[in-house]
């Protein structure tokens, strides 16, 4: 029962999505909105928040060096786990590019879900420039068919996301 009703507060937020991000539309520059991939009904986790939080502090300083300014930020806590905007001084395709180039480079970044929307609302997908589909952080294969054919348990995904966190504050 409590798990329905996890499931439906999820689903009521996915589907708000775009209405948040419509308020958010920027009149200059581009939206850059950050969610978490999670697993399971149970998207509130301390190592989601935690992931969350480590994406933020990268993602902003990674822009300050590439010299885009971030014109708005907000947080939002959502059923749906942590949600963050920014609105960012660059075109939406140069900031794909640049956020898939950021992806690429951080260890942690295959839990994080940057989307990128331009002052229209259109989004800027990968395959638009053409940037091969996110992998499951499991197995490598792509994530979008792991997810559908539920290969791997919510237990299974949360252990790797700790012990990769777990890791990583273990280096910094």
């Amino acid at each position: 029962m409590a798990n329905d009703s996890a499931v439906s507060a999820i689903l009521r937020d996915r589907e708000r999505l775009h209405e948040l991000r419509e308020a958010r539309y920027p009149a200059a520059g581009s939206l850059i909105q950050i969610m978490m991939n999670i697993p399971g009904p149970d998207k509130r986790l301390a190592v989601a928040y935690e992931l969350f939080e480590l994406c933020m502090e990268a993602l902003q300083e990674a822009l300050a060096v590439a010299v885009y300014k971030i014109l708005a930020l907000e947080r939002i806590g959502l059923a749906l786990g942590p949600v963050a905007y920014l609105q960012v001084s660059a075109d939406a395709a140069a900031l794909k590019l640049f956020c898939l180039s950021f992806e690429g480079e951080h260890p942690l970044s295959a839990y994080w879900d940057m989307d990128i929307y331009d002052s229209s609302g259109k989004a800027m997908g990968r395959h638009e420039l053409g940037a091969p589909s996110r992998r499951c952080y499991l197995c490598g294969q792509p994530a979008k068919v792991c997810g559908f054919l539920q290969r791997h348990s919510p237990e299974e995904l949360i252990g790797r996301m700790a012990a990769d966190l777990a890791a990583r504050k273990a280096v910094t």
